[in-house]
């Protein structure tokens, strides 16, 4: 039984010094500087379905937090609650959460639309008319940016700065309007170009804006690796094609890309998302890609595609997929990927087994140690 934030600082410290090879930052910074680690610190389980409750053992039971209610209490529970990838033998990150509704909608109050009921998206959509009609939101007060500025203080103040703080979920430009105002994110670039880069332009003055305060609050110091770069979500682009974005979007992300001098780009897995980002912005330094075996919006970036499209360029590379049923194919796949980090050590790797659930757990945990264990730069 852990009582204080103390306890439970000290027992996630223990935790982590002792399965070392599951320390999800020290392989972030390796990969972000191009340096080879000892361990490839992949994530592997299996997809969350709700109703699947099926019992099976557990290889890691963690201390129950009676901290009390309040500030610190919640802080201590959260960070025992960061541990719990290890049962799975996945990759344990020490990053505290900046509070918001930690959903892609974290952006969205600014814009004066109340969140869903799951505070997972919108609860509605507006015309972009009704958007833009007041003043611009505030960077250091609309929405959730005062609620982040808080806790971030906070966080720094109660936790050592072994400690991280992740960014809240910004999104991206496009993927925001597409949230905010429906399907009048794609028809309105050709039936109304002045409402659209109205609406455009107000999102990427905010956005810039509030990138910078929370990077500011959160500082150097305590700001995790990926997060150097100002990261840009594209979701929303692979419902359009690559001329599309090229015209309507890109000049927004441009923006971004130029004022903070780096980028990172999540294209959602699209191939035409992933070439556009990466041919159309200067510096981009992290992409993504990998293939999906559940139904897509447009055709996915294959790792070894999106490799020769990086050439030379120092991008780190973190691999997505999804895995098949069977787990000697599983296996395969993922060994290949593993290997590839012979020549590129900025790669990440995560994958998901679709077909997969919780009753597989002792298989999945056995393929975990054997892709492992093939590892190029083993100790």
């Amino acid at each position: 039984m852990l009582r204080t934030l103390r306890e439970a600082i000290s027992y996630f410290e223990d935790t982590l010094a002792r399965h070392p090879q599951r320390d999800g930052l020290a392989a972030e910074r390796a990969a972000v500087e191009g340096r080879s680690r000892p361990w490839p610190c992949l994530y592997l389980n299996h997809l969350a379905v709700p109703d699947d409750h099926a019992e099976v053992p557990s290889e890691l039971v963690l201390p129950e937090c009676d901290s009390p209610p309040g500030p610190e209490g919640e802080i201590a529970r959260e960070i025992i609650g960061l541990l719990a990838p290890l049962d799975m033998l996945n990759p344990v990150s020490a990053v505290l959460s900046p509070g918001g509704a930690r959903s892609p909608a974290d952006l969205v109050p600014s814009f004066g639309t109340p969140l869903s009921a799951d505070r997972g998206a919108a609860a509605y959509t507006r015309p972009i008319a009704d958007v833009i009609a007041g003043p611009p939101p505030d960077p250091d007060a609309s929405g959730f940016m005062r609620d982040f500025r808080d806790r971030i203080a906070l966080v720094k103040q109660l936790t050592p700065p072994m400690f991280c703080i992740g960014m809240p979920d910004l999104q991206g430009p496009f993927n925001l309007a597409h949230a905010l105002v429906g399907d009048e994110a794609f028809t309105a670039p050709l039936t109304d170009a002045d409402s659209h880069h109205r609406l455009m332009e107000r999102i990427t003055d905010f956005w810039i804006a509030a990138c910078e305060r929370l990077r500011e609050w959160i500082g150097p110091e305590r700001l995790r690796p990926l997060d150097r770069w100002a990261r840009i979500a594209e979701c929303s682009a692979n419902l359009v094609s690559e001329d599309f974005y090229r015209r309507h979007i890109l000049p927004y992300d441009l923006r971004i890309a130029r004022h903070f001098g780096h980028v990172g780009i999540h294209p959602c897995s699209g191939r035409h998302v992933f070439h556009a980002t990466l041919n159309g912005l200067p510096c981009v330094r992290a992409t993504e890609a990998g293939l999906m075996r559940s139904k897509m919006a447009a055709p996915c970036i294959g790792v070894a595609e999106a490799l020769s499209a990086i050439g030379g360029q120092p991008v780190l590379l973190t691999i997505g997929q999804e895995l098949p049923a069977d787990f000697e194919q599983a296996f395969e796949l993922v060994r290949a990927d593993l290997e590839l980090a012979r020549e590129h050590p900025r790669l990440l790797f995560g994958y998901t087994g679709m077909d997969w659930r919780r009753r597989d757990r002792p298989a999945i945990r056995d393929l975990h140690r054997r892709v492992d264990a093939c590892w190029p730069h083993r100790p």
